[in-house]
C-alpha cells in the first residue's frame, strides 16, 4: 500500500493528470482535423484510424516523458527551503536525455508526417487517383452530354396539311433558338437535324452522325384552340431518358412561346447547363401576342429554310411582310425580312440601290424593337459590310456572337468579312466553327470549300467538294466550287466539266457562265471565252465577274472600266475581291491598289 501511496503521490507531484488531459483533447482536435481531410479529399476508410493508431503509440511516450522531466524537478524537504540532495544514477541521466519535451514534439511532427505521406501516396499512385480519375470521367461525361441536338418534331395533327407541318418546324426552330443561347450547351444548328426528319435510324447512329451526348425528340398537335407538346431528352449512349414532359395548353402566342421557355430551362437544368440572368431573360421573353403574325413568320421561315429559287425567295418575304403587318413590332419578322433582301442582292437577283436600303432598314428596325435580338445584329453586319462599313460590321457580328456563340450562321457570316480584310486564320477559325455547329450543312461545308480555294489551299478545297458531292450528287454550288479549285490547282479539263455540270443541274445561276468564260479563258480558248463574254454582259450586273475575265484575257482596260463601274454602281460587290484568287491577272497592276484604298482595305 505504501507503494500505490507513493506511485500516487508522485502522479500528482509531477501534474501527470492535466497531461494526460491535454493529450486526450489534443488528439481529439487531431482527429476532428484528419476526419475532415479524409472527407474533403476523398481518403481510404484506414485514413482516420491510422492517425488514431500513430496517437495511442505516442501517449507512452508522453507519459514518460512527463513523468521523467517533471521527475527531475527537486522535491520539497520538511525543511522549508531546504532542497533533498538526491544521488542520480547514470541510467537516469541517459532516461533524461532521451525523454525530453523536445524529443516528443519532434516525434509527433515525424509521425504525422508519416500519416501525409502515405494518404498523399494513395492519392497520387492508388484509389484515390482512381476515384478522382472517376470524378474527372463524370465530369466529362456531363460535358459530353451538353452536346445535343435536338430532332425534328414530328408533326401529330389529324390535318396533315401544310400549316400543321409549319406550325410544328416553327417550334422546333425557335427551341434550336432558345438553346443555342445558353453558353455551356452546344447545340447542333437546324440544317444538320432536319437531315433526319422522318429517319428510322438508331439513336446512338445519329448521336455518332452529329458527334452529341444527348438528344432531343418531340412531337406537335394542334387541334382546334388546343396545343400539345411532348418532349423527351435522351442520354444518346444508354438510351436513358434524362427528362420527359407533355404540354396540353389552350392555343395562344403566349402559351406557345411559354412552351418553348419551360422547354429551354428543363434542359438545361437536366443537363447541368449554367443559365445567365440575361440569357434567361431573353428566353422568357415574348416575340409577338397575335397567333395570325406567329402563323405567318412560321410559314415564311419555312419556305426562307428551302428557298432554292429566286421566286421561292420572293415568297417568303412577302409572308414575312404580312405577319409585319399583323404585328408591327415583331421583331425576328423584321430580321427575316432583311436576310432575303440580302440573298436577293448577293445571288444576282436584286441591284444593290434596291436590296441595301431596305435591308438596312428592316435590320436597324429589328435592332430598335429588340437589342437583345443576335440574328438582328448579325443582319445588319451583313449590311455594312456590302456598305464596306467593316469595322462597324465587325462590331455587329461581334454583339451577335456574345447574345448566342451556338449561332452558326453568325460564325459563317462573321468569318466572310474576316475573310474581305484579309485574316485568313481567324476567317477559317469562325468557318471551321460553323461546320462543328452544322456538320450536315451542305451551306457550311460550301462555305468552308470557298474560304479553303480563296487562302489558295486548292487541294483541300477540292476534297471538301468531293466530299459534299458524296453526300449530294447533284449539288450546283459544289460543281461550282470544284470548278475554280480544279482550274486554280491546274487541272483545266476537270474544272470545265465541273463547271458544265453545275450550269446543267442550275441553269438560273447568273455566275455560272462568267465563271465558265473565266475558265475558258484560263484554258486558252479565247474565242469561247469571248462568246461566252458578250452573253454575260448582257444579262445583268455582274460586273465584277466580267472585269475578272477581261483580266484573263489580257484586256486590263476593259476589266478595269467595269471595276470603276462596279464600284459606283456596287461596291458592296467587290468584297473578297482582294482575296479572289480568280483575279490574280489584275492584282500587279497600279489601279487595282487604288481600287482597294478607295475600297477601305489598305
Amino acid at each position: 500500500m505504501s507503494r500505490l501511496k507513493q506511485l500516487i503521490h508522485e502522479i500528482h507531484r509531477r501534474s501527470l493528470w492535466q497531461i494526460l488531459g491535454i493529450y486526450v483533447v489534443g488528439s481529439w482536435v487531431v482527429l476532428q482535423a484528419v476526419d475532415t481531410l479524409a472527407g474533403a479529399l476523398n481518403l481510404p476508410d484506414w485514413a482516420p484510424p491510422f492517425a488514431l493508431f500513430l496517437l495511442i503509440i505516442g501517449f507512452p511516450i508522453v507519459l514518460a516523458t512527463a513523468f521523467v522531466e517533471e521527475g527531475s524537478r527537486p522535491a520539497p524537504t520538511e525543511a522549508a527551503g531546504e532542497e533533498a540532495a538526491v544521488p542520480v544514477s547514470e541510467a537516469a541521466r541517459s532516461h533524461h536525455r532521451f525523454f525530453t519535451w523536445r524529443n516528443a514534439i519532434a516525434g509527433g511532427v515525424v509521425a504525422f508526417a508519416l500519416w501525409g505521406v502515405v494518404a498523399a501516396g494513395w492519392m497520387l499512385l492508388g484509389s484515390g487517383a482512381e476515384s478522382r480519375g472517376q470524378s474527372a470521367a463524370a465530369e466529362a461525361s456531363i460535358i459530353d452530354l451538353r452536346f445535343i441536338a435536338v430532332l425534328p418534331f414530328s408533326n401529330r395533327a389529324a390535318d396533315e396539311g401544310e400549316s400543321a407541318v409549319f406550325f410544328a418546324e416553327g417550334i422546333h426552330d425557335d427551341i434550336l433558338a432558345q438553346l443555342s443561347q445558353i453558353d455551356s450547351l452546344t447545340v447542333i444548328s437546324r440544317t444538320s437535324v432536319m437531315q433526319y426528319v422522318g429517319t428510322t435510324k438508331p439513336m446512338r447512329v445519329i448521336a455518332d452522325e452529329l458527334g452529341v451526348g444527348t438528344v432531343l425528340e418531340g412531337g406537335v398537335q394542334r387541334a382546334g384552340n388546343r396545343v400539345r407538346v411532348n418532349v423527351q431528352l435522351i442520354d444518346a449512349r444508354t438510351d436513358r431518358h434524362l427528362w420527359a414532359q407533355t404540354y396540353d395548353e389552350e392555343l395562344t402566342a403566349e402559351n406557345i412561346f411559354a412552351i418553348q421557355s419551360d422547354i429551354a430551362r428543363k434542359i438545361a437544368a437536366a443537363l447541368q447547363a449554367t443559365l445567365a440572368p440575361d440569357v434567361e431573360e431573353r428566353i422568357e421573353s415574348r416575340p409577338t401576342e397575335s397567333l395570325e403574325a406567329y402563323d405567318l413568320y412560321t410559314r415564311g421561315r419555312f419556305l426562307a429554310n428551302r428557298s432554292v429559287s429566286r421566286e421561292e425567295v420572293e415568297s417568303a418575304a412577302d409572308l414575312f411582310r404580312q405577319a409585319i403587318a399583323a404585328d408591327p413590332a415583331y421583331a425576328p419578322a423584321h430580321v427575316d425580312l432583311a436576310g432575303t433582301y440580302m440573298v436577293l442582292w448577293f445571288q444576282g437577283f436584286l441591284a444593290a440601290e434596291a436590296a441595301l436600303p431596305q435591308a438596312r432598314a428592316s435590320a436597324e428596325r429589328a435592332l430598335e424593337l429588340d437589342e437583345t435580338l443576335a440574328e438582328a445584329h448579325a443582319a445588319l453586319g451583313m449590311v455594312l459590310t456590302a456598305e464596306l462599313r467593316f469595322e462597324e460590321a465587325e462590331r455587329e457580328f461581334q454583339r451577335a456572337l456574345k447574345l448566342n456563340r451556338g449561332s452558326a450562321d453568325v460564325h459563317m457570316q462573321y468569318s466572310q468579312l474576316l475573310l474581305d480584310l484579309a485574316r485568313y486564320e481567324e476567317s477559317q477559325r469562325e468557318m471551321r466553327r460553323a461546320v462543328e455547329l452544322d456538320p450536315l450543312s451542305m451551306t457550311k461545308r460550301l462555305g468552308l470549300a470557298n474560304l479553303l480555294m480563296f487562302t489558295r489551299e486548292y487541294d483541300a478545297s477540292i476534297d471538301e467538294s468531293l466530299r459534299i458531292l458524296e453526300v449530294e450528287p447533284e449539288n450546283s454550288l459544289a460543281y461550282y466550287n470544284l470548278a475554280a479549285a480544279y482550274t486554280l490547282n491546274g487541272q483545266h479539263e476537270e474544272g470545265l466539266a465541273a463547271i458544265r455540270r453545275s450550269i446543267e443541274l442550275d441553269p438560273e445561276n447568273p455566275f455560272g457562265p462568267p465563271l465558265l468564260a473565266w475558265l475558258s479563258a484560263r484554258a486558252g480558248q479565247r474565242d469561247e471565252a469571248l462568246e461566252l463574254l458578250e452573253q454575260v454582259e448582257e444579262q445583268g450586273p455582274l460586273l465584277k465577274e466580267i472585269a475578272i475575265v477581261y483580266g484573263e484575257l489580257g484586256d486590263l482596260d476593259r476589266a478595269f472600266e467595269y471595276l470603276d463601274r462596279a464600284y459606283a454602281e456596287d461596291p458592296g460587290s467587290l468584297i473578297y475581291f482582294r482575296a479572289d484568287p480568280t483575279a490574280d491577272s489584275l492584282k500587279d497592276d497600279p489601279r487595282f491598289a487604288e481600287l482597294m484604298k478607295k475600297l477601305g482595305l489598305e
